[in-house]
């Protein structure tokens, strides 16, 4: 596979958008990316046919804040979706508004963790919705002997293994409907209908890491510690999070037991996956994409989950093939998803997003290595105070800025691994990354905002205690009793 800094990357003219997205895949954990333990053909395939972007960074290492800044081309500041539990407001308009208005047919199949009553945002139809909550306190999924094994804690990772998941049935339903509709959709362009986009969204390899036995065994004797020891001492902006999450609780068998299940779980979306790149893997019309929200530590530093900037959690995979894209290359441009928002408006010839961010990748006009993103709390249940964190990427340069703590300063080229904090060594360069960083980025007024929306949503979580609001998309499991571990 070629590596290239910038491919050119060709406009098509108006193709169908096909994109297949899941939860929390690290970008490092895919064969294509050079990982012997990852049993991935789908991914390797769509990278031996197109671009893989091998410094893709998510707007937010949280689910709700990164997928809404994704849709909306808005960092999580300017939007307002700050935690997990914000609601995108129904009159920002997301890529799926511009593309409907270039002549779309937009649609949604599975995970997107939309908030509220508008679980469409843009979308014309959505066949199979979350299978998460659609309130703030509307309650998970009932997962029966496995719930300890589900969340954000040391406590949890223990539980890890093999077994038979609600998650994993549910990801099943959503990759089969996502064929259907595509056939439908492919059907109707053929007939001299719309193109379409269609979103295909799974929720694995999110927690709990549960995996089914075939692949779970398929990857296990691949699968080794992690690579990267806990450092003698935590930033302290990381220690109460760290302290919270219980990560220092974890030992070696559970880490191991909770890593292979996770490369077991990444096969399954793989499997999954292919089976939606095959659906249009023929036709000469259509671009595919494949992404995740975040990434995942995985026992990396000691670290577990997301919510920081470490690359184990503010990377993602990035793969597309079709018209107009380079065949087997790897595009080594920072960027973010912000940016793939701004590309999929430039193929369909759609209205630029207001206020948006990012950039076209298309084209071979100059490109700024740069990429931002946030994290203001909001985990589940990993309780801290509210945070108001915030990185750039410029270059090989990485700043960490911290609201009440001091800042950080990587440099990617002479230390990859991030093992050493330059910002002592390098004033000027703190100084002025911080400077392009923080404009129009206010802490004390995100403070505020903060504030209200913990009061807001506190009252919205005894309402739907109350009463119970109806959640019309939700995904039900028919068959609840499936959860099991199965050793």
């Amino acid at each position: 596979m070629a590596k290239l800094s910038r491919p050119i990357l060709e406009r098509a003219a108006r193709p169908n958008i096909v994109i297949v997205m899941t939860d929390q895949h690290a970008a490092r954990v895919m064969g294509a990316a050079g990982d012997p333990a990852a049993d991935t053909p789908a991914l390797d395939a769509l990278a031996a046919r197109g671009v893989r972007f091998t410094a893709a960074h998510c707007p937010a290492p949280l689910c709700v804040p990164s997928r809404m800044a994704f849709l909306s081309g808005l960092e999580p500041h300017r939007s307002g979706v700050l935690s997990n539990d914000d609601f995108l407001p129904s009159d920002i308009p997301t890529f799926a508004h511009a593309l409907g208005a270039a002549g779309y047919d937009c649609r949604l199949v599975g995970r997107m963790h939309f908030y509220g009553p508008d679980q469409l945002h843009g979308f014309a139809a959505r066949p199979v919705g979350d299978i998460g909550p659609g309130w703030p306190g509307a309650g998970p999924p009932d997962i029966g002997p496995l719930t300890p094994a589900r969340g954000n804690r040391g406590a949890e990772v223990p539980g890890s293994g093999v077994g038979e998941t609600s998650y994993q049935a549910y990801d099943a339903a959503v990759a089969g409907q996502g064929v259907a509709t595509l056939r439908e959709l492919c059907a109707a362009r053929d007939s001299g209908g719309a193109p379409f986009c269609a979103v295909v969204s799974l929720f694995c390899p999110h927690p709990p890491y549960i995996a089914l036995p075939e692949d779970h065994d398929a990857v296990a004797h691949r699968v080794g510690p992690p690579r990267l020891p806990p450092p003698p001492a935590r930033h302290p902006a990381l220690a109460e999070w760290a302290a919270a999450g219980g990560v220092d609780e974890i030992d070696a068998e559970a880490a191991m037991r909770a890593r292979r299940a996770y490369y077991g779980l990444v096969r399954m979306i793989d499997r999954l996956g292919g089976e939606v790149f095959d659906a249009v893997a023929k036709r000469d019309d259509t671009i595919t994409i494949y992404l995740s929200d975040h990434g995942e530590a995985l026992g990396e530093r000691g670290l577990w989950w997301k919510s920081t900037f470490y690359d184990e959690s503010v990377t993602v995979p990035l793969v597309m093939a079709g018209p107009g894209l380079p065949q087997g290359v790897t595009d080594t441009r920072v960027t973010g998803l912000t940016d793939l928002t701004a590309t999929l408006l430039d193929w369909a010839g759609a209205p630029v997003l207001p206020g948006q961010s990012g950039r076209s990748l298309l084209g071979a006009g100059h490109w700024q290595d740069r990429a931002t993103s946030s994290y203001y709390g909001g985990l589940m249940n990993i309780r801290t105070g509210a945070v108001r964190h915030r990185m750039l990427r410029r270059g090989d340069l990485k700043l960490c800025v911290y609201d009440g703590h001091p800042p950080t300063l990587h440099d990617l080229r002479e230390d990859p691994n991030e093992l050493h904090d330059r910002a002592a060594d390098r004033p000027e360069a703190v100084a002025a990354l911080t400077a392009e960083l923080t404009e129009g980025w206010d802490a004390a007024a995100l403070a505020r905002r903060q504030a209200i929306s913990a009061e807001r949503n506190a009252i919205l979580r005894d309402w739907v205690k109350a009463t119970g609001p109806q959640e019309r998309l939700r995904w039900r499991d028919p068959r609840p009793g499936r959860n099991r571990y199965l050793t």
